[in-house]
Protein backbone atom coordinates (compact mmCIF):
# COMPACT_ATOMS: atom_id res chain seq x y z
CA UNK A 1 0.00 0.00 0.00
CA UNK A 2 1.30 3.49 -0.98
CA UNK A 3 1.15 6.96 1.40
CA UNK A 4 -1.92 7.65 -0.48
CA UNK A 5 -3.29 4.97 -0.20
CA UNK A 6 -2.94 4.98 3.07
CA UNK A 7 -4.30 8.32 3.40
CA UNK A 8 -7.70 7.25 1.76
CA UNK A 9 -8.22 3.84 3.70
CA UNK A 10 -8.14 5.96 7.28
CA UNK A 11 -10.23 8.38 5.50
CA UNK A 12 -12.86 6.03 4.67
CA UNK A 13 -12.53 3.97 7.79
CA UNK A 14 -13.47 6.93 9.84
CA UNK A 15 -16.24 7.75 7.84
CA UNK A 16 -15.36 10.89 6.61
CA UNK A 17 -15.80 12.38 3.09
CA UNK A 18 -12.60 14.20 0.85
CA UNK A 19 -14.26 17.55 1.43
CA UNK A 20 -14.94 16.76 4.87
CA UNK A 21 -11.43 15.86 5.79
CA UNK A 22 -9.76 18.36 3.57
CA UNK A 23 -11.76 21.16 5.74
CA UNK A 24 -10.48 19.62 8.93
CA UNK A 25 -6.82 19.31 7.49
CA UNK A 26 -6.87 23.27 5.90
CA UNK A 27 -6.17 22.01 2.33
CA UNK A 28 -8.33 21.82 -0.71
CA UNK A 29 -10.00 19.18 -1.73
CA UNK A 30 -8.31 18.62 -5.01
CA UNK A 31 -4.73 18.72 -3.02
CA UNK A 32 -6.42 15.91 -0.83
CA UNK A 33 -7.47 14.16 -3.88
CA UNK A 34 -3.85 14.18 -5.75
CA UNK A 35 -2.61 12.99 -2.13
CA UNK A 36 -4.61 9.73 -2.04
CA UNK A 37 -3.67 9.32 -5.66
CA UNK A 38 0.01 9.62 -5.22
CA UNK A 39 -0.05 12.35 -7.52
CA UNK A 40 1.74 14.86 -4.83
CA UNK A 41 3.56 14.28 -1.22
CA UNK A 42 2.08 16.37 1.85
CA UNK A 43 4.53 18.57 3.36
CA UNK A 44 5.80 17.92 7.08
CA UNK A 45 2.80 20.23 8.38
CA UNK A 46 -0.02 18.98 6.24
CA UNK A 47 1.16 15.52 7.40
CA UNK A 48 0.76 16.24 10.57
CA UNK A 49 -2.69 17.90 10.30
CA UNK A 50 -3.60 14.53 8.21
CA UNK A 51 -2.56 12.45 11.44
CA UNK A 52 -4.27 14.78 13.86
CA UNK A 53 -7.79 14.67 11.94
CA UNK A 54 -7.54 11.02 11.59
CA UNK A 55 -6.34 10.29 15.02
CA UNK A 56 -3.30 7.92 14.25
CA UNK A 57 0.08 7.83 15.23
CA UNK A 58 2.93 8.14 12.64
CA UNK A 59 3.81 3.64 13.77
CA UNK A 60 -0.35 3.09 12.83
CA UNK A 61 0.26 5.14 9.71
CA UNK A 62 3.11 3.10 8.13
CA UNK A 63 1.88 -0.41 9.33
CA UNK A 64 0.42 -2.02 5.87
CA UNK A 65 3.12 0.38 4.39
CA UNK A 66 6.13 -1.27 2.94
CA UNK A 67 8.32 1.04 4.02
CA UNK A 68 11.31 -0.31 2.07
CA UNK A 69 9.35 -0.48 -1.24
CA UNK A 70 8.31 3.19 -0.66
CA UNK A 71 11.06 4.89 1.16
CA UNK A 72 11.89 7.20 -1.32
CA UNK A 73 8.94 8.77 -0.95
CA UNK A 74 8.28 8.55 2.54
CA UNK A 75 11.77 9.87 3.17
CA UNK A 76 10.44 13.23 1.61
CA UNK A 77 8.32 13.96 4.80
CA UNK A 78 10.58 14.95 7.54
CA UNK A 79 8.74 13.34 10.20
CA UNK A 80 8.19 9.74 8.60
CA UNK A 81 11.86 10.32 7.46
CA UNK A 82 12.94 10.23 11.04
CA UNK A 83 10.69 7.66 12.53
CA UNK A 84 12.01 5.10 9.76
CA UNK A 85 15.74 6.16 10.70
CA UNK A 86 15.02 5.60 14.39
CA UNK A 87 13.20 2.73 13.71
CA UNK A 88 15.85 1.29 11.64
CA UNK A 89 18.83 2.12 14.03
CA UNK A 90 16.65 -0.17 17.05
CA UNK A 91 16.49 -2.94 14.29
CA UNK A 92 20.07 -2.82 13.72
CA UNK A 93 20.77 -2.81 17.39
CA UNK A 94 18.94 -5.63 18.14
CA UNK A 95 20.42 -7.38 15.01
CA UNK A 96 23.92 -6.59 16.77
CA UNK A 97 22.84 -8.10 20.22
CA UNK A 98 21.65 -11.15 18.73
CA UNK A 99 24.99 -11.57 16.59
CA UNK A 100 27.01 -10.55 20.03
CA UNK A 101 25.05 -13.48 22.05
CA UNK A 102 25.36 -16.26 19.01
CA UNK A 103 28.95 -15.52 19.35
CA UNK A 104 29.30 -15.98 22.74
CA UNK A 105 27.54 -19.15 22.46
CA UNK A 106 29.83 -20.41 20.20
CA UNK A 107 32.95 -19.48 22.18
CA UNK A 108 31.33 -21.22 25.23
CA UNK A 109 30.68 -24.10 23.34
CA UNK A 110 33.94 -24.36 22.44
CA UNK A 111 35.63 -23.40 25.40
CA UNK A 112 32.52 -26.06 27.34
CA UNK A 113 33.70 -28.53 24.75
CA UNK A 114 37.38 -28.68 25.30
CA UNK A 115 36.94 -28.89 28.66
CA UNK A 116 35.05 -31.78 28.59
CA UNK A 117 37.10 -33.44 25.97
CA UNK A 118 40.66 -32.65 27.37
CA UNK A 119 39.68 -33.32 30.99
CA UNK A 120 41.55 -30.04 32.20
CA UNK A 121 38.92 -29.33 34.65
CA UNK A 122 37.59 -32.81 35.60
CA UNK A 123 40.95 -35.11 35.23
CA UNK A 124 40.10 -39.02 34.42
CA UNK A 125 43.29 -40.00 35.42
CA UNK A 126 43.81 -40.65 39.16
CA UNK A 127 46.54 -42.28 41.56
CA UNK A 128 46.15 -45.16 43.33
CA UNK A 129 48.52 -45.25 46.45
CA UNK A 130 49.12 -48.67 48.84
CA UNK A 131 50.14 -48.47 52.50
CA UNK A 132 51.09 -52.45 53.92
CA UNK A 133 50.63 -50.96 57.52
CA UNK A 134 50.51 -49.40 60.07
CA UNK A 135 54.24 -47.95 61.36
CA UNK A 136 55.01 -47.80 64.56
CA UNK A 137 56.54 -44.80 66.58
CA UNK A 138 60.43 -45.51 66.06
CA UNK A 139 60.13 -47.59 62.99
CA UNK A 140 61.91 -46.40 60.18
CA UNK A 141 59.22 -45.53 57.38
CA UNK A 142 59.65 -48.78 54.59
CA UNK A 143 59.52 -51.64 57.78
CA UNK A 144 57.26 -53.12 55.97
CA UNK A 145 60.18 -53.83 53.22
CA UNK A 146 62.95 -53.56 55.09
CA UNK A 147 62.34 -55.09 58.51
CA UNK A 148 64.49 -58.16 57.34
CA UNK A 149 67.66 -55.40 57.58
CA UNK A 150 66.80 -54.31 60.68
CA UNK A 151 67.57 -57.96 62.15
CA UNK A 152 71.52 -59.27 63.44
CA UNK A 153 72.01 -62.23 61.39
CA UNK A 154 74.99 -63.19 63.32
CA UNK A 155 73.46 -63.88 66.73
CA UNK A 156 72.23 -67.14 67.89
CA UNK A 157 68.84 -68.60 67.25
CA UNK A 158 68.76 -65.71 64.36
CA UNK A 159 66.51 -68.06 61.91
CA UNK A 160 64.49 -68.29 64.83
CA UNK A 161 64.46 -64.50 65.40
CA UNK A 162 63.50 -64.13 62.00
CA UNK A 163 60.52 -66.67 61.86
CA UNK A 164 58.91 -64.39 64.34
CA UNK A 165 59.54 -61.08 63.01
CA UNK A 166 58.40 -62.32 59.83
CA UNK A 167 54.80 -63.99 61.35
CA UNK A 168 54.46 -60.41 63.35
CA UNK A 169 54.84 -58.03 59.88
CA UNK A 170 52.61 -60.71 58.32
CA UNK A 171 49.85 -60.07 61.26
CA UNK A 172 50.87 -56.54 61.01
CA UNK A 173 49.70 -56.49 57.35
CA UNK A 174 46.46 -54.14 56.68
CA UNK A 175 46.74 -52.96 52.95
CA UNK A 176 44.75 -49.94 52.40
CA UNK A 177 44.75 -48.30 49.14
CA UNK A 178 43.96 -44.89 48.35
CA UNK A 179 42.56 -43.23 45.30
CA UNK A 180 42.97 -39.63 44.80
CA UNK A 181 42.69 -36.93 41.72
CA UNK A 182 46.24 -35.29 43.19
CA UNK A 183 49.63 -36.79 42.24
CA UNK A 184 51.30 -36.54 45.95
CA UNK A 185 54.76 -37.99 44.63
CA UNK A 186 56.17 -41.52 44.72
CA UNK A 187 55.36 -41.80 48.48
CA UNK A 188 53.74 -39.68 51.87
CA UNK A 189 53.17 -40.28 55.15
CA UNK A 190 49.81 -39.67 56.97
CA UNK A 191 49.34 -39.75 61.22
CA UNK A 192 46.98 -42.35 62.25
CA UNK A 193 46.12 -44.04 65.29
CA UNK A 194 49.21 -46.13 66.92
CA UNK A 195 51.68 -44.59 64.35
CA UNK A 196 51.84 -43.55 60.81
CA UNK A 197 50.85 -45.26 57.33
CA UNK A 198 52.89 -44.71 54.14
CA UNK A 199 51.13 -44.62 51.35
CA UNK A 200 53.45 -45.36 48.01
CA UNK A 201 52.30 -44.63 44.42
CA UNK A 202 50.79 -48.23 43.20
CA UNK A 203 49.51 -47.41 40.03
CA UNK A 204 47.81 -44.58 37.42
CA UNK A 205 43.80 -45.18 36.67
CA UNK A 206 41.77 -43.96 34.78
CA UNK A 207 38.25 -43.50 35.50
CA UNK A 208 35.27 -42.20 33.86
CA UNK A 209 33.40 -39.10 35.25
CA UNK A 210 29.83 -38.62 33.51
CA UNK A 211 30.61 -34.82 34.10
CA UNK A 212 33.58 -34.71 31.24
CA UNK A 213 30.62 -35.97 28.69
CA UNK A 214 28.03 -33.44 29.81
CA UNK A 215 30.42 -31.30 29.30
CA UNK A 216 31.12 -32.29 25.71
CA UNK A 217 27.24 -32.34 25.29
CA UNK A 218 26.44 -29.16 26.09
CA UNK A 219 29.38 -27.28 24.18
CA UNK A 220 27.95 -28.75 20.84
CA UNK A 221 24.77 -27.61 21.64
CA UNK A 222 26.12 -24.08 22.75
CA UNK A 223 28.14 -23.86 19.55
CA UNK A 224 24.95 -25.60 17.72
CA UNK A 225 22.66 -22.46 18.77
CA UNK A 226 25.40 -20.19 18.31
CA UNK A 227 25.65 -21.04 14.33
CA UNK A 228 21.94 -21.73 14.16
CA UNK A 229 21.87 -18.01 15.54
CA UNK A 230 24.11 -17.09 12.96
CA UNK A 231 21.98 -18.10 10.40
CA UNK A 232 19.06 -16.23 11.80
CA UNK A 233 20.95 -12.69 12.06
CA UNK A 234 21.69 -12.87 8.35
CA UNK A 235 18.12 -13.75 7.28
CA UNK A 236 17.19 -10.81 9.69
CA UNK A 237 19.12 -8.71 8.46
CA UNK A 238 17.78 -9.61 4.84
CA UNK A 239 14.20 -8.54 5.65
CA UNK A 240 14.97 -5.55 7.58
Amino acid sequence: MTLGQQIKQFRTARGFSQPELAEMVGIEQSYLSKLENDKSIPSNEVFRSLLNALSISTSQFLEAIDSDKHRQQLNQIPDLQDYLSQRSNIKLQSLRRFLYIASALIIVGITTFYSGFSQQLFSEKQYQYQSLGVILPGEPLDIFSSWRRTLDSTVANSRSITEKKSIEMTMRSDSQFLLTTDNKGQSFSVDVEGGKRLYFLDKDVLVSRPINAWLQLFGVLFFTTGVVGFGLERRLYKLQ
